[in-house]
């Protein structure tokens, strides 16, 4: 793949949120048979939420779209995270009426953290995989990768696509799916004068500590192999330099379409050890120390006050008895020598 194909920086597409840690990133490329990007992407780490949307529509209807899914959802994401709600709004503010000469419509996934586990909604043909690196001793079913250094790499969407309707009535096949001249025809988009209500899939999942997610238009599934995904994904563990060279592995499988990548990693785990394991601290000179908190050696207890004062008041009795014996005796000796 070629690093010269990303030397193009689209115009009118949204740009990441300022992030404080590099859990996530993105990139976007009009490819090279398209005028304009009518593809739209956000994220907000500090939120724990993603949106990747596709417009449809032709020249800026396309972009309207899309950028009005992503206003929504970062207008819910501040307020009250009700996001399939957020994709209903946009839904309303782009079917607008049936005498409109243009009908803007647009797909779109969102991806939203709770705590260790993420919620999927999705709308159309983008996408959501969920990438397990290699060497995991773990039986979760994927589409799997040509090779296992790589990893295994999961569709975790199902198109709302003529296509895959054609696969659920066993009429074609994954192979003739990849190929077929109607693989572009979605059957389900947020806008669009033709739907009035609008039908929102949702899933839901748990983080397995090194999994990534990766969000993308059309523009990268329909053109780059799961096998090369995975592979590009293994060979970059920085999240911007993979959505870069996922970019380029599109343009150089011909950049028919716009194309959109994010990709996620999964959180941290939380720094406190649990009970009986080793937890971590640091001495005050700057050197790591370790204890089990279950088997912690507990220093003695100090010497109460009480015992203290009891060991006083017998060291004086002592004394004023051996005061009173000397001068019994020094008495005793003056009366014998009288």
């Amino acid at each position: 793949m070629s690093e010269a194909n990303l030397r193009e920086h689209p115009s009118g597409v949204s740009q990441p949120a300022a992030r404080a840690t590099t859990r996530s990133a993105g990139a976007t490329h009009t490819g090279y048979r398209r005028e304009q990007n009518e593809d739209a992407f956000w994220g907000d780490e500090t939120r724990g939420v993603w949106v990747v949307a596709d417009g449809l529509g032709g020249h800026q209807a396309g972009e309207i779209a899309s950028q009005t899914v992503v206003e929504e959802i970062q207008r819910s994401s501040a307020t009250d995270r009700h996001y399939e709600q957020a994709l209903r709004r946009a839904h309303a503010l782009l079917a607008g009426d049936e005498s409109s000469a243009t009908a803007m419509g647009t797909t779109a996934v969102v991806v939203a953290e709770d705590g260790p586990y993420f919620h999927i909604y999705w709308v159309g043909d983008s996408r959501a995989y969920l990438w397990t690196p290699p060497a995991r001793n773990d039986n979760t079913p994927s589409n799997a990768c040509d090779s296992e250094p790589h990893g295994s790499l999961k569709q975790l969407t199902v198109d709302h696509s003529y296509v895959q309707m054609l696969v659920d009535s066993g009429a074609i096949n994954q192979e003739e799916a990849a190929n077929h001249p109607n693989r572009h025809v979605i059957t389900r988009c947020i806008g669009g004068s033709a739907n009035p209500s609008l039908e929102i899939d949702r899933a839901s999942f748990s983080w397995n500590s090194g999994q990534k997610l990766l969000l993308c238009s059309d523009g990268l599934s329909n053109d780059v192999s799961a096998a090369e995904i995975c592979q590009i994904l293994t060979e970059n563990p920085n999240n911007q330099r993979a959505s870069e060279l996922l970019i380029a592995a599109a343009l150089d499988a011909g950049g028919r379409d716009n194309i959109t990548v994010q990709v996620i990693s999964a959180p941290h785990s939380g720094a406190e050890a649990a009970p009986g394991e080793n937890a971590y601290s640091v001495d005050k000179n700057g050197q790591s120390t370790s204890e089990n908190r279950n088997s912690r050696t507990h220093r003695q207890p100090p010497v109460s006050g009480k015992f203290r004062s009891a060991r006083g008041k017998l060291i004086r009795r002592i004394a004023t008895l051996s005061i009173i014996f000397s001068l019994s005796a020094y008495a005793a000796w003056q009366l014998l020598n009288g």
